[in-house]
């Protein structure tokens, strides 16, 4: 017996028993915990989707603008609470948002709560914000041994509604991408890249060892790139940005042969100011400086090497196209006041200023390839509103001294060694040229 009393087998066995318990309860508890980090991030999300559905709506009532495709049909507190929804929470018995993920019938002891609204100032900064606030009340479990008996579980975003783009764009593209490949260079830092494409590659970089991009972009959908960090300084997930010169593409596309008083069959293209008329010739020679506002009804090929220069407007009708290929030096700069045929209305015309090339020709998968020499420029705004532009080859396309190119396409694609310059573009909000400049908001996460 007095051996047994002695005994100290099993001693360190039973201490660790002892010790065991509260352990496991602390690990209990660092898991309970960490589902509250699980609910942290998954209310942040929809409190960051709250806030900047909100600002886009808030944002699309201010741009004022037709062409936007935002939907104003309900208010920005709506749209705030259907982006929470659509992450799973929402207010009591307010389920019914579209595209919603909320439970009609919560577990016993969760609640939730959805709160957005409006603020005229953020950390002392005036402005227009969007504020939401999401949290979920749960009970706790073995938090109740500290004094826990429900854990509330919130957080707040804040999205601002910039006036306008920080600058306007000199590249847009209306439906698909803009896509960079090859050793491209843009140098636009005074006017932006857009795309209003809302795939996950709105803005493309494939690549990117050669790529040089310096300009603010913007896009509807996401940015990829293969390799570098191009995609760094893209704003993604914006609103869409309306096309300036839809009106000009209204107009301009019902135009017909027959609203022109006279039809130049010569080889050589005449301006509307001298002669009335539409130029019919398929591949006109242009031999001369070019000075006026030129319609055709033709497809015009402009191959190998020629050199045109001058002060223009070339507009290609329904059914009409322009092809370059070779390497032509083309030096143009567009009209600062077209004229043509009295169906063109005075507000059209008005648009039209300092409109270089309209060539509304129907969608093709090829579209309107662009090619040229190291000297040639642009200076105006290329308009190609339903199929796609590629700037290929060793192009550039620049503005001379303080002018400014801009090109709006229904997809934009650099490729090979081209190069767009408009680095000497005026730092000023109407830079691209009156009447091609969209008046848009942005929308940013700030908190």
């Amino acid at each position: 017996m007095r051996k047994l009393l002695r005994s100290r087998r099993g001693s360190v066995a039973f201490a660790t028993s002892i010790a065991l318990v509260p352990a496991v309860g602390f690990m209990a508890l660092g898991g309970e915990a960490a589902s509250w980090y699980v609910t942290k991030q998954r209310v942040q999300g929809a409190a960051d989707a709250a806030a900047y559905a909100g600002a886009l709506r808030l944002a699309c009532e201010a741009s004022g603008q037709a062409g936007t495709s935002c939907n104003n049909s309900q208010p920005f507190d709506y749209r705030g609470k259907q982006g929470a929804a659509q992450n799973a929470f929402c207010n009591s018995g307010d389920t019914s948002y579209p595209g919603s993920k909320c439970s009609t019938s919560l577990p016993s002891g969760i609640s939730q709560s959805v709160q957005v609204a409006s603020l005229a100032s953020w950390n002392g900064t005036p402005g227009t914000f969007v504020q939401a606030t999401v949290s979920q009340q749960q009970p706790a479990y073995l938090a109740k041994v500290l004094g826990f008996s429900t854990i509330n579980v919130a957080a707040t975003a804040v999205a601002s509604v910039a006036n306008g783009l920080e600058k306007p764009p000199c590249v847009l593209a209306l439906k698909d991408p803009v896509t960079f490949q090859g050793s491209a260079t843009v140098s636009s830092p005074t006017c932006g890249i857009s795309s209003n494409s809302t795939a996950a590659n709105a803005i493309g970089f494939i690549g990117n060892s050669g790529i040089s991009v310096n300009a603010p972009s913007y896009t509807v959908g996401g940015c990829s790139q293969t390799g570098g960090s191009q995609c760094t300084g893209v704003q993604t997930y914006q609103q869409p940005i309306p096309d300036p010169l839809s009106a000009v593409n209204t107009a301009l596309s019902a135009l017909k042969t027959s609203d022109f008083p006279n039809k130049n069959s010569g080889s050589t293209p005449l301006p509307y100011e001298t002669c009335t008329c539409y130029n019919s010739t398929n591949n006109p020679t242009f031999s001369a400086p070019l000075n006026g506002t030129y319609y055709f009804s033709g497809n015009v090929k402009i191959n190998n090497n020629p050199t045109i220069t001058g002060t223009a407007t070339l507009i290609f009708l329904a059914g009409a196209s322009l092809t370059i290929t070779g390497t032509p030096t083309i030096q143009l700069t567009a009209m600062s006041a077209p004229t043509g045929p009295s169906k063109l209305s005075a507000s059209v015309l008005a648009k039209m200023a300092k409109l270089l090339i309209y060539d509304g020709e129907a969608y093709t998968k090829q579209g309107v390839n662009i090619s040229g020499t190291s000297n040639s420029y642009f200076n105006g705004t290329v308009y190609i509103p339903n199929t796609p532009v590629t700037y290929g080859g060793n192009s550039t396309s620049s503005a001379p001294g303080t002018g400014c190119y801009q090109v709006i396409a229904y997809a934009v694609s650099f490729t090979g060694n081209t190069t767009l310059d408009n680095s000497k573009c005026p730092n000023s909000s109407g830079s691209p040229g009156s009447g091609a400049e969209p008046g848009v908001q942005t929308v940013l996460l700030v908190q």
